[in-house]
This record gives C-alpha cells, sequence and structure tokens, in this order.
C-alpha cells in the first residue's frame, strides 16, 4: 500500500484496513503500519457502560480457557501414552514414570492457570465460574483437571497477564 495517496485509504472497509496493516506488521514495517491506523476514519460511538469490562473479560476468559483445555490435553496425552506403555510392557519401565509425573505436572498446572483466572476474575468482582459458563465452560476433561487440583498455587506469570489484559 505504500505510495498510495493518505486520501484514498480512506475508502478502506475495516476488515481491508486490518489486512494491510497485520501484512505491514508482518513484514516488519511498523512505520507503514502506523500510517495506515492513522489515516483511517474516525467517528464517535456510544455503548453502554458494561461493553468494555464485558469484552475484555471474554476475552481473558478465552485465553484463560484456551491455556486450561491446552495443558488438560497434554495431561491426558501423557495418561493415554502411560496406559499404552503399562498394557504392553509392564510397570517397571522408567518411561512408565515419567509419563504419569508429566500427567501430574499438567494437572497440577491446569489448576495453577484456573487459580490464576478466578482470582484475577474475583479481584475484578466478577464470579469466575458464571463467566467461564457463559462462553460453554471447560470441557468434562479439564473441568476433572481442575477440580482434582484445587490446592495448586495460582501462576503467578497467568495472573499478571490476566489482571493486565482486565485492566480498563
Amino acid at each position: 500500500m505504500k505510495g498510495i495517496p493518505d486520501r484514498l485509504l480512506s475508502n478502506l472497509n475495516p476488515m481491508q484496513r486490518c489486512s494491510v496493516i497485520f501484512s505491514a506488521l508482518g513484514r516488519g514495517d511498523t512505520t507503514e503500519a502506523s500510517r495506515l491506523a492513522d489515516t483511517a476514519p474516525t467517528g464517535t460511538y456510544t455503548a453502554a457502560d458494561f461493553y468494555n469490562p464485558f469484552i475484555t473479560a471474554m476475552l481473558v476468559s478465552g485465553l484463560a480457557r484456551g491455556d486450561i483445555e491446552h495443558q488438560a490435553g497434554e495431561e491426558w496425552h501423557s495418561r493415554c501414552l502411560w496406559l499404552a506403555l503399562v498394557h504392553k510392557g509392564g510397570m517397571d519401565d522408567e518411561t512408565v514414570d515419567a509419563l504419569w509425573d508429566a500427567g501430574t505436572l499438567c494437572r497440577n498446572r491446569t489448576g495453577s492457570l484456573w487459580n490464576a483466572y478466578a482470582q484475577v476474575m474475583t479481584d475484578a468482582g466478577l464470579d469466575p465460574d458464571e463467566v467461564m459458563r457463559s462462553m460453554g465452560g471447560l470441557s468434562k476433561l479439564a473441568q476433572e483437571s481442575v477440580d482434582a487440583s484445587t490446592e495448586a498455587e495460582a501462576d503467578p506469570d497467568a495472573v499478571e497477564l490476566y489482571a493486565a489484559m482486565l485492566k480498563p
């Protein structure tokens, strides 16, 4: 889009503008990305007072859900491999113990991520269970992992990330 006069850039629709901004950022051309953003038409919008906190809470919940589901998937992957090795070769194999330990570590991390999410949501005055349920909730496997790891400490990095995203 370089070389196109700014007045022509105002003809881009929002999705086209997003596409060319992402393209510029992908090339590492932050100057062009800024120019594209700066030439966007502006307007004044009216929204209900809950709109921004609602959207950010949903974004944080979506990220936390993805993190939690990923860890639950890692746990069950390790458990299934463990079961296959036990069935195939017996319990004496060190690999079997390593897989079980890996599954346990993932389960604890799942609980740690949930507790980080719950802490941030509670601090913001929101019920973490209600917000997560409004998005469809966790899978049965992820919920089982969360329920089984209630003693896990909240992951401090996740707390920091989720809280930063939720700030106005």
